[in-house]
């Protein structure tokens, strides 16, 4: 199962629309981390087969999409967050205790804009940056995790 990650997008979905019609028959699952989370939903009716699912960020006041979600993937449980609530700007350390409490086997999560990737005991963590507005000496970008056989992997992509 492949799974498409992106974040911050801003209401800018330009790079969204590409992404969609670079990997629509290549992913299974599209997620949006927050900050703007109703951009991947604008397209729910031109990718029908896609399971697309949005959690709200810190700029999400308006949206009806909860503000975090464990979802089962091929066996795996995956908490999706937008990470602000955490502090992820400051340290990973809450997100990390967080996850192992909630007993998931990966997290994703988006707010700093700067993409990150590692695990922590047997938690995998993906932060796919932004796919609109980098931060850092990062470029827009997005992730694609990979859950095969029981594993989870990922990497991060460059626009």
């Amino acid at each position: 199962m492949q799974i498409l990650t992106i974040s911050d997008s801003h209401g800018k979905v330009n790079s969204i629309r590409l992404l969609l019609q670079r990997y629509c028959s290549q992913v299974q699952t599209v997620i949006h981390l927050g900050d703007n989370a109703n951009d991947i939903l604008q397209f729910q009716h031109e990718y029908p087969a896609l399971n697309m699912v949005a959690v709200a960020g810190n700029s999400d006041f308006c949206t009806s999409v909860p503000k975090e979600l464990i979802l089962t993937l091929d066996t795996r449980r995956v908490l999706l967050m937008h990470g602000h609530s955490h502090n992820v700007k400051m340290s990973y350390d809450r997100l990390i205790y967080y996850a192992q409490e909630k007993g998931v086997d990966a997290c994703l999560f988006g707010h700093s804009h700067i993409p990150a990737m590692f695990s922590h005991g047997s938690v995998f963590f993906m932060n796919p940056g932004s796919v609109s507005e980098p931060r850092g000496l990062s470029k827009a970008g997005y992730g694609i995790i990979t859950i095969s056989d029981g594993n989870i992997t990922g990497k991060v992509y460059e626009l």
